[in-house]
């Protein structure tokens, strides 16, 4: 295929962060060319022109129907990093779906969940539901059936705007539970006891890892876990007939964990969008706030229990650690949006965590995300120290 017939994966808000993150990762690939998208023209063609020839601009607006049917023509997909889907109410992706076009948005833009046509719609729904979803079908790859999942997701460090949008919305879909029934899973803190903080929050030990001889790094002294079950997770619970299922969310703070907890008190009404992206900018500035002098980092860990193919009862466990929370967020939506392109995504509205490719996924973050590891380690269950490795370790140079 020439570069002329590629398809087109348009960005738009291309130049903002998230926005820049995934294009630089799609550039890296072939298969496909990029249309970089925003208000500003200098921006646009800048970066195309650091992206190469397989990379073009063009001014769009997205609140302006006419612009965003100019930048969409002849594009494939449109990956939306510009933030505007929710305060648009959804009007963008149906703007985008009306043209014949896949669409990929990096909020979760509150518009309906039913088809509309036949292409296809992925929405970000958070970082924490995004793994709580992905990470048991990566464990699950190959096994005849599973009958517990338990994983934890942890972070430090800046957290984009409207990435905080697609969090607190996610946040609002999740059902908080209780955090003290089951000790032995429960989340660490650092390895000493710490106060509670908030509503909901207990700080507890990380999970212990006893079935892997390298066991899962401590995401450092936290101030609050939260025993949660996102609304991804609930929906692989049922399609992977998983009767135990447990996630915890492992906050630092002291900024972000209290605002949540505000936030869960007093949450803006579904359809109050200028309140919620109010509420977002301000999650943002807590989590630059308690980041502020620390070293960022994302830590997700998890384990499921199984049968292999043999009958042999297993184990799997799952380690990925980055540095770089945009970097995360910006590998999942460029995967995501050449899925889509390559027609990998059935036609109707899904979310990320259900159409990230399972292995694929941590091969892809660890191949473009520096400083980077994906693991999984399989152990009969009852055989301590007889660990196999489920697929080999990864890890990105530097």
């Amino acid at each position: 295929m020439s570069i002329d017939t590629e398809p087109v994966i348009g960005i738009l808000g291309g130049y903002g962060r998230v926005g820049v993150t995934a294009a630089r990762f799609l550039a890296a690939e072939r298969g496909h060319r990029l249309r970089i998208g925003g208000r500003s023209a200098d921006k646009a063609w800048r970066l195309a022109r650091e992206l190469g020839d397989r990379a073009e601009a063009a001014v769009v607006d997205a609140r302006d129907d006419q612009s965003l049917a100019h930048f969409t023509r002849g594009c494939a997909t449109l990956l939306d990093c510009s933030g505007t889907g929710f305060s648009l109410r959804g009007r963008v992706r149906a703007s985008v779906l009306a043209a014949g076009v896949h669409y990929v948005g990096m909020t979760d833009d509150g518009g309906p969940r039913t088809a509309a046509g036949a292409c296809s719609a992925v929405l970000f729904t958070g970082l924490s539901g995004t793994l709580a979803g992905w990470v048991p079908r990566w464990l699950a790859e190959g096994l005849d059936s599973a009958t517990r999942f338990s994983g934890w997701w942890g972070g430090l460090g800046a957290i984009p705007p409207h990435t905080a949008v697609s969090c607190l919305l996610g946040r609002r879909n999740a059902v908080d539970l209780p955090g003290d029934d089951r000790p032995d899973d429960a989340p660490l803190c650092g390895g000493s006891p710490c106060g509670d903080e908030g509503a909901g929050a207990r700080a507890r030990p990380l999970p212990a890892t006893r079935e892997s001889a390298s066991p899962a790094p401590p995401p450092g002294p936290a101030v609050a876990v939260r025993r949660v079950l996102p609304e991804e997770l609930r929906q692989q619970a049922y399609l992977l007939r998983l009767p135990q299922v447990d996630w915890h969310e492992v906050l630092k703070g002291p900024g972000v964990p209290a605002f949540l907890d505000r936030f869960a008190l007093r949450h803006p009404a579904a359809g109050d969008g200028r309140a919620l992206m109010a509420a977002a900018r301000e999650l943002a500035k807590a989590s630059l706030r308690d980041s502020a002098g620390s070293s960022p980092y994302q830590v997700m860990y998890g384990t499921l229990d199984g049968l292999t193919p043999r009958g042999t009862s297993v184990r799997r466990s799952a380690l990925l650690h980055c540095t770089d929370v945009t970097g995360l967020v910006g590998a999942m939506a460029s995967l995501t949006a050449r899925e889509v392109t390559m027609g990998r995504v059935p036609s109707g509205v899904h979310v990320m965590a259900a159409t990230l490719p399972p292995r694929a996924t941590a091969d892809w973050i660890v191949r473009h995300l520096p400083r980077t590891t994906a693991r999984t380690t399989e152990v009969p269950t009852g055989e301590p120290g007889m660990g196999t490795p489920a697929s080999p370790t990864a890890r990105h140079p530097g």
